[in-house]
């Protein structure tokens, strides 16, 4: 692992809190969601109104590190949204308008490379030889060898995709755009339903979703996960999109989820747990299935080492940034680097491996 040697000032990871709320919200009023379902925040006396002081979440607890860094490779993209892993242990990463592949060393394939037209929303690999990326309001799904194999039809209205999951001939699309979930047909990319909305026949509460971060996954179990950001919670769902369950709670502490969205981004073990991460706060922890907390992966102390790095990133006030996290054939957790443009790797611990 690289270790990062800058001295900064205390107060200087308020600046991530930036990213949970400063120019995101005016974005994501015009946007994404009515005022009900926006969460607010408890400014900080003084100074700026729109900043957290997180400082005493800063530090994570040694005892509840259940994982510990185990390596890190840059990416050579000047901007990196999206990570997956594919069967063979190469890791594909979308940045910029393409998407990469990896050795597991982390050295890059020159053989192949995805041009696209549009930035790198999201992507999700499907089988040996398939990849789904998701640009803007459509899909394209490729083959390793970055031959195009099928491109979608453009979404309608306010579409922005920003998460890809598939089931024998569906296709789940996160469209943060219209805060549904689009299902589509894995053959065409054609919709054939969605759903999203308050619906009181089905039980569905709602997606509130205040920036564009909105991920979703189909479980082990075969149901589908959604990480609904707005009220901070992950929701269970069949594959017709009936709600079925919920689990999350907000608050600062570890464990539960701060800011105005969160998790941005989660992955699940073939046991059916949940890694997740968070932004704003930055953090990644593992959760069961129900939700209740096992141990953290990485705190802000270890994922945002050079906060005078985050400061210049996010000057403008620009939406927020997160680290995406995939999990590999060795049950390494993954961790897509927004600042870095790297790619780091955690390992469990040995007593807990």
């Amino acid at each position: 692992m690289k270790e990062e040697g800058n001295k900064v000032e205390r107060r200087g990871f308020i600046s991530v809190g930036l990213v949970a709320f400063g120019g995101a919200l005016g974005w994501v009023a015009r946007k994404f969601q009515g005022p009900d379902a926006v969460r607010k925040t408890t400014p900080v006396t003084g100074g700026n109104r729109f900043e957290y002081d997180v400082s005493e979440f800063e530090k994570t607890d040694p005892s509840i590190l259940t994982y510990e860094p185990a390596g890190e490779f840059e990416t050579g993209l000047s901007k990196v949204k999206r990570l997956d892993v594919a069967p063979d242990g190469r890791i594909l990463v979308a940045g910029e308008r393409k998407v990469r592949f990896y050795s597991t060393d982390g050295q890059p394939d020159p053989s192949v490379e995805i041009l696209l037209d549009k930035p790198t929303h999201c992507l999700h690999v499907t089988g040996e030889d398939e990849l789904i990326v998701g640009v803007a309001n459509r899909i394209e799904i490729y083959d390793f060898n970055g031959e195009r194999k099928m491109q979608g039809p453009q979404l309608p209205g306010k579409a922005f995709l920003t998460a890809i999951a598939t089931h024998e001939d569906s296709i789940f699309l996160a469209d943060a755009g219209s805060r549904e979930v689009v299902v589509c047909e894995r053959k065409t990319g054609k919709e054939k339903f969605r759903f999203g909305k308050k619906d009181e026949e089905k039980g569905n509460p709602g997606f509130a979703v205040p920036s564009p971060y909105f991920d979703l996954a189909v479980g082990p179990d075969g149901r589908l996960r959604v990480a609904d950001t707005g009220r901070l919670q992950v929701e269970t769902y069949t594959l017709e999109g009936e709600f079925q369950s919920a689990w999350g709670q907000p608050g600062m502490k570890v464990g539960r989820f701060c800011g105005c969205c969160n998790p941005v981004y989660f992955a699940m073990t073939p046991d059916g747990d949940f890694i997740t991460s968070e932004k704003g706060l930055a953090r990644i922890n593992h959760f069961t299935g129900d939700g209740e907390f096992l141990g953290a992966v990485a705190g802000p102390d270890t994922l945002v080492v050079d906060k005078e790095m985050v400061r210049k990133e996010n000057e403008g006030g620009t939406v927020g940034v997160g680290f995406d996290i995939a999990i590999n054939q060795q049950d390494h957790i993954l961790a897509l680097d927004p600042y870095r443009k790297s790619v780091r790797t955690f390992t469990p611990k040995k007593q807990y491996s």
